[in-house]
């Protein structure tokens, strides 16, 4: 699909760069980046959901839409979200979503994805990890303690975390800075995939980028 515009009313036009922030579920992620939104009352943050099973077909979906919805020289960004959970156990979902990463990078599209689960994201506000962590009552216990020892009241899968973990953030980003240690462009999405890639997020680049695009930090 091409685009065109007028050239007058480009030359005098306002850009105020936005970033799109992509979920496949209809809790956890979403919500967390709509609450977000909410705090920093602004226009310029746009959580948006295309509910599907696989982040595959996010991805896929993703692309298409911003060829057709999104202008380069608006400066916008869009990440997808997404946890790796259940959608790499087969050789060939592994294989599937790399080549959609690629896809999504070669049109501007960034990653922002949890191995094992969004869980982990919430855990990292409390304490560094060094071994693996897995999705259900075991990770849900973990965070429920440091809820205790921090008088957060109860937690539990899905609710709504975000104004509850705000004050722990520049932590959580520390912490995930030292799962990976590097810059976005630097990242390995092959070894992010694999069973060595438990615990690793990119989250914390995305969260740093909302951070920096409204002025936090």
């Amino acid at each position: 699909m091409v685009k065109y515009r007028n050239k007058n009313k480009q030359k005098h036009r306002k850009v105020h760069p936005k970033i799109f922030v992509w979920s496949h579920t209809e809790k956890a992620e979403i919500e967390y980046f709509q609450d977000f939104k909410n705090y920093l009352e602004t226009p310029l943050l746009m959580p948006k959901k295309e509910l599907c099973w696989k982040p595959q077909e996010l991805i896929e979906k993703v692309i298409k839409w911003k060829r057709e919805e999104i202008y380069d020289e608006d400066r916008d960004q869009v990440w997808c979200i997404f946890d790796v959970d259940d959608f790499c156990c087969e050789e060939q979902d592994k294989v599937e979503l790399l080549r959609l990463i690629a896809m999504a990078e070669d049109n501007n599209i960034k990653i922002a994805l949890m191995n094992e689960c969004f869980e982990l994201w919430i855990l990292l506000h409390f304490e560094r990890l060094t071994s693996p962590v897995y999705r259900g009552k075991d990770i849900e216990k973990r965070i429920q303690k440091f809820f205790k020892k921090n008088k957060l009241g109860e937690f539990k899968k899905n609710q709504s975390v975000f104004k509850t973990l705000l004050p722990f953030q520049a932590q959580a980003i520390s912490n995930a800075k030292k799962l990976l240690s590097m810059d976005y462009e630097k990242i390995d999405w092959v070894e992010i995939l694999s069973k060595n890639g438990n615990p690793t997020t990119s989250i914390h680049f995305l969260i740093e980028e909302i951070n920096r695009l409204m002025g936090k930090h």
